[in-house]
């Protein structure tokens, strides 16, 4: 497997979920403009990406229309970000837990013709139901280990702008959570997991390889674009420049906001996303671009995240 090879994760965190998914909501400037946007850059720099998508926004016939367009693009992976984005995913039961994943798998499924093979839990919110689930799924990879401190200040901004918008009933979801210590527990490298999330050998057979968010340390901000709106782009090139050094892949985590802007909004709702006025989706664009280009300019080649599963469980390391 070339080492030199990172791949673009794009939680695709809808603004039909952020406004709670209203029953008159039908046009969502995320998969109307959005995916027009992050598509352009990724035919321009030659980048595929890798799309974690919400279950429920295939139900959108528009949405769904859009993906399936998608589905045959040989620079796209479809994988799942389970059904509702329930913040405590991970802390529900293993039946809810199973249909959270499973709901959104056939949607896909029906979508683009494909199986799921990767995943990647809402708010990073993971569990042995979760990865028992998967390896029952046949799932090659989980993504949801967010192996930093600063899981919590993430997940207490996300509960605070809930709390703000009086979206009471997600941001309870939150305190609900049981499961802030489980990525604790992991490595900073891709590692295989059995059913009974123990550390097995990648040769193992009923195993999922987990992909923890990239960090240079349990103390340091993980490696995603968020961290260049919050700590500056100088701070982030800086600690992604180590994760270059390293020569090992990894993927880096984009969302809508980062590509959206106040215009893509419906003024009826109010939703509780960050970075959505003052700067443009144009501006938004070459900050991606410049991040990725930096990557690119070490030498690595951008892939699928599932190519990098399989590299991984072909390899071992």
């Amino acid at each position: 497997m070339d080492n030199k090879i990172f791949s673009i994760n794009l939680n695709f965190d809808s603004l039909g979920e952020a406004y709670g998914w209203p029953e008159n909501f039908k046009d969502d400037s995320a998969f109307t403009q959005g995916i027009k946007r992050i598509i352009n850059l990724s035919e321009k720099l030659n980048i595929p990406v890798t799309f974690f998508l919400v279950g429920k926004d295939l139900e959108n016939k528009k949405n769904f229309e859009i993906i399936k367009a998608l589905s045959d693009n040989q620079n796209v992976e479809i994988a799942n970000h389970s059904y509702n984005h329930l913040f405590n995913f991970g802390s529900r039961n293993e039946q809810t837990n199973y249909d959270e994943i499973y709901k959104s798998h056939e949607i896909i499924f029906k979508c683009t013709g494909r199986e799921s093979k990767g995943f990647i839990s809402p708010t990073w919110s993971i569990s042995k139901n979760t990865i028992k689930n998967l390896i029952k799924l046949n799932y090659e990879y989980d993504t949801s280990f967010f192996r930093s401190i600063y899981l919590f200040p993430a997940v207490l901004k996300i509960f605070v702008s809930h709390i703000i918008k009086k979206k009471f009933d997600k941001a309870f979801q939150i305190l609900n959570r049981r499961d802030y210590l489980i990525p604790f527990k992991s490595y900073k490298e891709p590692f295989f997991l059995d059913s009974n999330m123990n550390k097995v050998s990648h040769d193992f057979k009923n195993s999922i390889l987990e992909i923890p968010m990239p960090t240079n340390n349990l103390f340091k901000p993980p490696i995603w674009h968020t961290a260049g709106y919050m700590f500056g782009w100088k701070s982030l090139k800086n600690n992604l420049k180590k994760i270059l050094e390293k020569k090992k892949p990894f993927f880096y985590l984009i969302h809508p906001a980062d590509f959206l802007d106040e215009k893509d909004l419906d003024k009826r709702y109010s939703l509780a996303l960050e970075r959505m006025n003052k700067i443009s989706y144009k501006e938004k664009i070459e900050n991606l671009e410049n991040i990725l280009q930096f990557i690119t300019s070490d030498g690595y080649k951008g892939v699928k995240l599932l190519d990098i599963a399989r590299g991984y469980r072909i390899n071992g390391n």
